[in-house]
């Protein structure tokens, strides 16, 4: 089997959120057809372990520290050098030397860099062909951010959204091939070709599967997400005040519990509105899901595919959801998802779920219908696959690029790292 290389910016395990969701299935899907090298950063102390769940995809596993205070100052620290704060939170001088001593003297056949944040190590190990699966188009995301802040916030979004646009091209000019989550987001970046792929997540419709009866609780909104991530706060805090005060006031018996971990603060005090319930963290969002009579997704800020969306439509589960948290879905609104945006069209479309149990059945059968055919994970994955062999067996090998750049030359060490070679 031919080598390949993946660098994550996170350990991609546990796969419970969707950056680590999308790593996770695409490890698992090239183990089959390579040798695969996982190298990834640690944030938490808990990381090790987690990396090494992945052992029985992985020939070889290398976990460097990063990120943390001492990732702000160097991300800090880039910004003020005309760089971006992505480039210096996420830089490691001691996963890029482990990298390079990885290639050794057999350069891998393929380097899949895993967003924009990972460039930088992809393009200084010696390799045959390098793949960066950008995910979505961040550089938009803190565009958009931009927007939506004030004043000098958003003075450092926009330079963000320069010094990450300028590595998402430096992708489309490196790479031999750039993955996107959707069209959509290949659009937004502006390519085109035949060396830019959509390949979209899917989801596990075994583990995210229909409960064996209807919800307890027929007049339950459920939200679910990672609670510290702005998308996730500024759509459920504008929903909570835009869209519940006259939905609690026409059905008082009607409960909102958004579920996920690492609450905002601004989140924790939708808890006390009436009827709103926060849990934080939960081991399995599956029970909350079951109980759901209608799951909600009144995303404002979303970039590429949701997760959040898929899982509930897996589950069965009638989902209304935000024009921006279906974009780049491919699923029929009106017969397998609700789609609302304007306040007054939330309220309908809800009050239609919620008094009319045979739409209810409708949709969420629909919906899981749809997650089987059209989003299984194995063949979701199986165009990233056959990308990556093709290019495998027809590129020379090429050298490093921008060494000195992945190596964090000028930038303080990181912490030491943990290594773990996969048996």
């Amino acid at each position: 089997m031919k080598r390949l290389l993946f660098i994550a910016h996170r350990v991609p395990y546990p796969p419970d959120k969707g950056e680590r969701v999308r790593a996770f299935h695409e490890i698992r899907a090239l183990a089959d057809s390579f040798r695969v090298t996982l190298a990834a950063l640690a944030h938490h102390a808990d990381d090790l372990q987690a990396a090494r769940q992945l052992e029985p995809w992985c020939e070889r596993i290398l976990v460097a520290r990063a990120g943390g205070p001492l990732g702000l100052a160097r991300g800090a620290l880039s910004l003020a050098a005309g760089g971006s704060v992505t480039e210096g939170y996420f830089r490691s001088r001691r996963l890029a030397r482990q990298l390079r001593e990885a290639a050794g003297d057999e350069p891998f056949d393929v380097v899949v860099a895993y967003s924009s944040s990972t460039l930088p190590y992809a393009l200084a190990v010696p390799a045959r062909t390098r793949v960066a699966d950008l995910v979505d188009v961040d550089s938009a995301k803190w565009s958009a951010y931009a927007r939506e802040a004030r004043w000098p916030t958003s003075w450092l979004y926009r330079r963000e959204a320069r010094g990450v646009r300028r590595l998402e091209e430096r992708a489309l000019e490196a790479c031999d091939a750039v993955v996107l989550v959707s069209r959509a987001e290949a659009e937004a970046l502006g390519a085109a070709g035949e060396n830019v792929l959509p390949v979209a997540n899917g989801v596990d419709t075994a583990y995210f599967a229909p409960p064996e009866r209807e919800p307890a609780r027929p007049t339950s909104l459920v939200f679910t997400g990672t609670m510290d991530y702005r998308p996730n706060i500024d759509g459920v805090c504008w929903f909570v005040k835009e869209v519940w005060p006259d939905l609690k006031a026409a059905r008082p018996e009607v409960t909102l519990t958004i579920v996920g971990r690492d609450p905002a603060p601004a989140v924790i005090r939708l808890a006390e509105t009436p009827g709103v319930t926060v849990t934080g963290s939960v081991p399995d969002v599956r029970p909350y899901l079951a109980e759901a009579a209608a799951v909600v997704v009144p995303l404002r800020l979303a970039r590429g595919i949701q997760n959040k969306v898929l899982e509930a439509m897996a589950m069965g589960r009638a989902v209304v959801a935000s024009p921006a948290a279906l974009e780049g879905l491919d699923v029929a609104v009106g017969t397998e998802v609700l789609e609302a945006d304007r306040p007054d069209a939330w309220r309908d479309a809800i009050g239609r779920v919620l008094d009319d149990e045979a739409l209810r059945r409708r949709l969420g059968a629909a919906a899981r219908a749809c997650t089987k055919q059209r989003f299984n994970w194995d063949r979701r994955m199986a165009d990233l696959v056959g990308l990556c062999l093709r290019l495998a067996e027809s590129s020379p090998v090429r050298t490093s690029d921008n060494v000195a750049e992945a190596s964090g030359a000028g930038a303080p060490a990181a912490s030491a790292p943990t290594r773990t070679t996969a048996s």
